[in-house]
């Protein structure tokens, strides 16, 4: 089996596949720089809050938004957050230069590597859950069925 490719940074050769890097999606009506932006706003319900996430300035700063609690989070997030995340990233990888990056992955297990997150990535030591990386796999395979 092929080793597992790791991205988490610009400074790495797959980090079009996270989610603080260009294209950014259109959905629910707007157009969000990057889906950072639009997951982050998907935390709360009322218009203001997604619309402040929606404008900042980066990704960076569309999470720190997200991650305060200036705003009352979703009721149902933690039910729904992997939906959420999942339907931003099959909008994402339509756009060709980036489906054709995930594509050239071929089979290998994708793995985001911030040693902060242990949901969404690997973690500092490798124990996380990467439920990005399995999403990505995912989109990657339906991407592969849908071409077949």
């Amino acid at each position: 089996m092929s080793e597992p490719l790791y991205f988490y940074t610009k400074t790495m050769p797959f980090w079009g596949l996270s989610n603080f890097s260009p294209p950014g999606v259109e959905l629910e009506g707007f157009y969000w720089p990057t889906v950072e932006h639009f997951f982050q706003a998907q935390k709360f319900i009322e218009p203001e809050a997604q619309e402040l996430i929606r404008k900042a300035a980066t990704p960076k700063e569309a999470r720190s938004l997200g991650q305060s609690r200036k705003f009352k989070l979703r009721p149902s997030w933690d039910a729904i957050r992997e939906e959420v995340m999942l339907k931003a990233l099959r909008i994402k990888f339509k756009n060709p230069a980036v489906r054709d990056l995930l594509l050239s992955t071929g089979t290998r297990m994708l793995v985001e590597s911030s040693p902060f997150d242990y949901f969404w990535a690997a973690g500092q030591d490798g124990s996380g859950q990467n439920r990005l990386g399995h999403l990505l796999m995912q989109v990657r395979s339906e991407l592969v069925q849908d071409a077949a």
